[in-house]
């Protein structure tokens, strides 16, 4: 931070706290999904058909309007567009906190999503138009630090609130925070012009929103024969989508750039693999505990959770000061020491309690363990490697948010605490080493004038990763669970596992995608 003038971190810190917002939505929704079925009547969060549309349409609308969004703030203001955003996700979450019904709560849920579509889709080209390219991965480090606060922070609010008032409190602390990130980016945030005066692109907007809309809608409903016809509709809809944009003097999405440039499209590629293969994971750990280990407090579940949350939170500025290539001398010896305490605390910690003292304790100690490896790991890279390529870390994290995966996949109906505690913990120690690095190749494969179509592209990746993630959910759900409640629980694990392997294979994709996307090098 110390590079960074006062405006370029208070832009940082707006665009951090605004970026707080959805993981904080998404990982607290996750959390007391169980708890808000339960209280609106249903007996339980699967077999209704509902639970992945709790998400879906939230990440659907997300989904279609980014790009849309992401270009008339190129041709309007993208400062307003960002207020707009912040000001509508914090109206719209306490529209679901007032919602009765579950009807209601879809309909806010979509609002939402439209609301993050503005916000997310120019907030970080707000940061990259701000910093020098040199100090770029430490500015986005910094707002990034406030995706993973808000996964931190999710779990024990939402679960204390919950616990203490009810669902419908996690809601309602959003609207305040949202205004923060709206007033400090009102004052701090500079009037930016226009980056494209050419004219809108009307038609491929309404093919790319129908389209889209059709192909994830069709993707989620899955085997059902309707969504077969639909899903094929969106997929011919957006073929003829990039075939018009193509052609396009002004196109709504630039495919030429997607085509010929291997670092912007390889690396979005990975990053839209990377969301799919992780989105859903704390939801069904969390459905996992309560519905098979029959943890029910929703504060103890969100404890385990937090364990990925509170890694990334501390380990993320690590992860972008080693991209930026100054990772302090002394990492390695404080990785060392970390690692120590955190083992030897695990080992004193004994046999494994559901309780709030048991399972903080373990938390803490898992986390520090988990930071010192992560240290000693991007300690050792930076002196092996010189000047190391982004793709060695991705690819790194990638591997690690693998390993977590195999760990999961050992799950069972017998209560195993530390087990999750170690996926958690490797999720985000994974998650933490590839997020920054690979923001920051894409944002650096483009010119100052593609910043907000990449930063509205790699928004618009991963509300598509996210949608498609919880559409394997809900394909598998239908598949395998009957609602029966005699054959429930094996046929959760059942669903749970085939999830897991599904992740796995996509994650091996994604590093693929991520290693030869990182040469520097256009496509001829």
């Amino acid at each position: 931070m110390t590079h960074l003038n006062t405006r370029q971190v208070m832009i940082a810190i707006s665009v951090a706290i605004a970026c707080f917002l959805p993981p904080f939505i998404g990982s607290a929704t996750g959390l007391i999904a169980s708890d808000i079925f339960v209280a609106l009547g249903f007996a339980s969060a699967f077999g209704s058909g509902l639970f992945p549309w709790v998400f879906t349409v939230y990440t659907l609308t997300s989904t279609v309007f980014l790009i849309p969004a992401v270009r008339l703030a190129d041709k309007l203001n993208r400062k307003w567009f960002f207020l707009a955003g912040v000001l509508i996700l914090g109206l719209a979450s306490l529209w679901v906190g007032l919602s009765q019904d579950m009807t209601m709560i879809l309909i806010a849920r979509g609002v939402q999503g439209l609301g993050n579509a503005l916000m997310f889709g120019t907030a970080i080209s707000l940061v990259a138009a701000a910093v020098d390219p040199k100090r770029r991965g430490t500015a986005i480090g910094i707002a990034m630090t406030g995706v993973f606060l808000g996964q931190l922070a999710a779990p024990l609010a939402a679960g204390a609130l919950t616990n203490a008032l009810s669902w419908n409190a996690v809601y309602f602390i959003l609207l305040p925070i949202a205004l923060i990130s709206f007033v400090i980016a009102l004052i701090f945030i500079p009037k930016d012009k226009p980056t494209d005066t050419g004219k809108f692109d009307w038609l491929g907007s309404i093919i790319f929103v129908v389209g889209m809309s059709f192909a994830v809608y069709g993707f989620s409903k899955l085997p059902d024969t309707m969504a077969i016809g639909a899903m094929i509709i969106g997929i011919i809809l957006m073929i003829l989508f990039f075939v018009y944009e193509k052609k396009n003097s002004n196109p709504l999405v630039p495919v030429g750039l997607i085509l010929h440039n291997r670092e912007f499209s390889f690396n979005n590629g990975a990053n839209l693999l990377y969301y799919v293969a992780i989105y859903s994971m704390d939801s069904l750990i969390s459905t996992y505990m309560a519905e098979l280990w029959g943890i029910d407090d929703p504060f103890l579940r969100a404890l385990i959770i937090t364990t990925e949350g509170l890694i990334l939170f501390f380990f993320t500025y690590i992860a972008g000061k080693f991209y930026d290539h100054m990772l302090p001398k002394f990492i390695l010896i404080l990785g060392a020491v970390l690692t120590i305490i955190g083992v030897a605390g695990a080992i004193l910690m004994g046999a494994q309690q559901a309780d709030a003292g048991w399972l903080t304790a373990a938390i803490i100690f898992a986390s520090v363990a988990a930071f010192g490896i992560g240290s000693i790991i991007l300690g050792i890279i930076d002196r092996i490697v010189k000047n190391a390529p982004p793709r060695v870390s991705t690819c790194l994290g990638l591997f690690i948010i693998i390993i977590g995966m195999f760990v999961f996949l050992t799950s069972g109906e017998a209560m195993n605490l530390w087990l999750l505690i170690l996926t958690e913990a490797l999720f985000g120690v994974g998650i933490a080493i590839f997020v920054t690095p690979n923001s920051t190749a894409v944002m650096n494969s483009v010119t100052e004038k593609e910043y907000n179509m990449a930063s509205g592209t790699l928004s618009t990746v991963r509300m598509l990763g996210m949608a498609l993630s919880f559409g394997i959910v809900a394909i598998l759900e239908t598949s395998f669970i009957t609602g029966n409640e005699a054959l429930y629980a094996g046929e959760f694990l059942t669903m749970l596992h085939g999830t897991i392997i599904a992740s796995i294979g996509v994650l091996v994709i994604a590093i693929i995608l991520s290693w030869f996307g990182g040469k520097h090098k256009h496509l001829e």
